[in-house]
């Protein structure tokens, strides 16, 4: 997916579930998460991570991963974490471009903030949508209804989170 393309997905989102805000302005209290995804044993590198919520009123959380596969999740401003609760997690890794791939490569950065300035919604109503679609990532993955993968977030204490596709 290019950039525009998932920056347009992002815009539509946010317009279809409404921002989210930070905790002065009425918005659940986030702590910070971060984790590694691999897959088949090795590090998932580029690939996008949403935190889909299981209850009721919980914002959506997103991050990217790095060359190692670590990710820091965001839910309002960069890097801030998710809130405490349920999640099912769905991942996705498009098939890259070649113009994807030379922007990736002209950001200089490990990916974490282009995820959060690609996608400034993160109370998204379906995480699979900001997960993206088809790609590297064996399908099951990139759904909330079947991923296999779930975490949960603590108010207090360490939010590591190991993140394996077997």
């Amino acid at each position: 997916m290019s950039r525009c393309s998932y920056g347009l997905l992002m815009i539509s989102l946010l317009i279809a579930a409404g921002c989210g805000g930070g905790g002065a302005s009425g918005g659940k209290p986030v702590f910070l998460t971060k984790g590694k995804v691999t897959m088949f044993g090795a590090p998932l590198a580029d690939a996008t991570v949403a935190f889909a919520p299981t209850e009721q009123g919980q914002p959506t959380a997103i991050g990217r991963t790095d060359a190692q596969g670590q990710f820091v999740l965001t839910t309002y401003d960069y890097g801030d974490g998710a809130a405490a609760g349920s999640y099912k997690v769905v991942l996705s890794k498009p098939i890259p471009t070649q113009a994807s791939s030379t922007e990736s490569a002209d950001a200089g950065d490990d990916g974490h903030e282009q995820a959060y300035s690609d996608s400034n919604s993160h109370s998204a109503a379906s995480a699979e949508s900001a997960a993206g679609g088809a790609g590297l990532v064996p399908p099951e993955y990139s759904s909330s209804t079947t991923t296999p993968l779930t975490a949960e977030v603590k108010s207090s204490g360490d939010n590591d989170i190991l993140l394996e596709i077997k």
